[in-house]
């Protein structure tokens, strides 16, 4: 039996394997495609050429720019800056085919046309890879079934939502993901050494993940680390932030983060103060999508009032939900996704792509809880259409008509949808039984 279970599970880990090879192979298939539609792309490439045009001293501070001054922390810049590097050296592809044939000649071809953006879109869709690994792993825990924490990863890898935003838009959020939830894991599992610079790295790439301060916190709170634990994962982090700021800094890299953080990427987190600027949430029931500004009244309050006071009980009831669970894992992964999916509906100024924070353990709440599933899949049918809404409305007229149409009918019965599941998802979690 023992021997019949060990090779039951080899099968399983060797289909994960296909898998993960698969999905990998699909986002970069699809990278070629829709990079015009993909302003966010062609402004990431600019960054990456300019990073050696201007040099990386000048790369923050330099006044002129085609599409708009880099606006995201150090690390992620080096990333692109690096994918750059390798795109100039792609000759060396060529070389190599010469002496032993590999890599093949059409890949060399398609490389010398779309590689850049391949490469710009490589590190997302190399972080969706390790997020399929991590489900698996985290609900291969939590329910001890193998099969099922296959589905799960399966879910994730083939997910139109995963492969959408690393594949086709390009984006990092799943990056940014990758690192978060690695570093609330680690916390959980009492290695603050390790999880205290595994979330400077998310920060230093995308500070998205900055609504769950108050949660990490929190949970640094109950577990208690060691204070040597501690002094070694922020002696860690501090080497990893002078390796990244040092090749941009122009004298004290102190200083010059100061400025970074307060003249150039905080300001830029706000500067659209709109209600909602794409998100299918709370806002947009009431208010335009994309329209009504951060300051706006309804409901006898204003929108940004109003969102971060229904975003605090969230935070709130989810601290009791993790604390009245004795700090389990399944509960850490509610509260991440309770406050992620809150913020996208709650708080104001968010994009379609902001629910991305909840979307894994989402995922992973769906396969260990059943009676999660079709709510789970309510929730990503309806975070897909935004997506492809905001991704396409600017070049797909009849798109943007249809969701418009009828004063945003369609718009706010998705954002009706989400904010309906959201409670009835927390309702199934028992999250407000005292």
């Amino acid at each position: 039996m023992r021997q019949l279970k060990i090779s039951k599970n080899r099968k399983v880990v060797l289909l994960l394997l296909a898998v993960l090879v698969a999905g990998f192979f699909l986002r970069a298939l699809l990278a070629r495609y829709y990079t015009a539609e993909s302003g966010d792309l062609l402004l990431y490439a600019d960054w990456a050429e300019k990073y050696w045009l201007y040099g990386s001293q000048n790369f923050y501070t330099y006044p002129v720019w085609y599409f708009a001054p880099p606006n995201y922390p150090p690390l992620l810049s080096l990333i692109y800056g690096g994918a750059y590097w390798l795109y100039e050296h792609k000759y060396y592809l060529a070389e190599l085919h010469n002496i032993i044939k590999i890599p093949p000649a059409f890949f060399i071809i398609y490389f010398y046309e779309f590689g850049l953006y391949l490469l710009l879109k490589l590190p997302g869709m190399l972080a969706d890879i390790g997020l399929g690994i991590i489900i698996f792993q985290l609900v291969k825990k939590i329910s001890g079934d193998v099969k099922k924490s296959f589905f799960a990863a399966a879910f994730y890898i083939f997910n139109p939502v995963s492969i959408f935003l690393s594949g086709v838009w390009g984006q990092t959020d799943s990056l940014v993901s990758l690192f978060a939830l690695s570093s609330f894991i680690a916390l959980w599992a009492g290695k603050a050494w390790l999880s205290i610079p595994l979330l400077f790295l998310s920060f230093y790439i995308k500070p998205n993940w900055g609504i769950f301060i108050p949660l990490y916190l929190f949970l640094f709170l109950l577990k208690k680390p060691q204070v040597k634990q501690i002094i070694s994962g922020l002696l860690v982090a501090g080497i990893l932030f002078l390796l990244a700021t040092l090749p941009f800094a122009q004298g004290n890299p102190i200083s010059f983060s100061k400025w970074l953080w307060g003249e150039r990427l905080l300001p830029t987190a706000t500067v659209a103060h709109r209600a909602s600027v794409s998100a299918f949430n709370f806002h947009s029931i009431f208010l335009t999508i994309n329209k009504h500004l951060d300051f706006h009244s309804y409901l006898g309050i204003q929108a940004n009032y109003l969102g971060f006071a229904l975003f605090t009980f969230v935070n709130l009831i989810s601290f009791r939900y993790i604390k009245r669970q004795k700090l389990s894992l399944s509960s850490v992964l509610v509260g991440i996704f309770s406050i992620g999916f809150g913020g996208y509906l709650f708080l104001t100024n968010m994009l379609e792509r902001y629910f991305f924070h909840s979307f894994v353990p989402m995922i992973i709440l769906m396969f260990t809880t059943p009676r999660l599933l079709v709510y789970g899949i309510l929730i990503n049918l309806s975070v897909f259409a935004n997506l492809f809404y905001s991704f396409f409305r600017r070049s797909w007229g009849e798109l943007a008509d249809f969701f418009g149409a009828n004063n945003f009918l369609l718009v706010r019965a998705f954002s009706l949808i989400n904010l309906v599941i959201f409670f009835l998802t927390l309702k199934t979690l028992k999250f407000f039984k005292r």
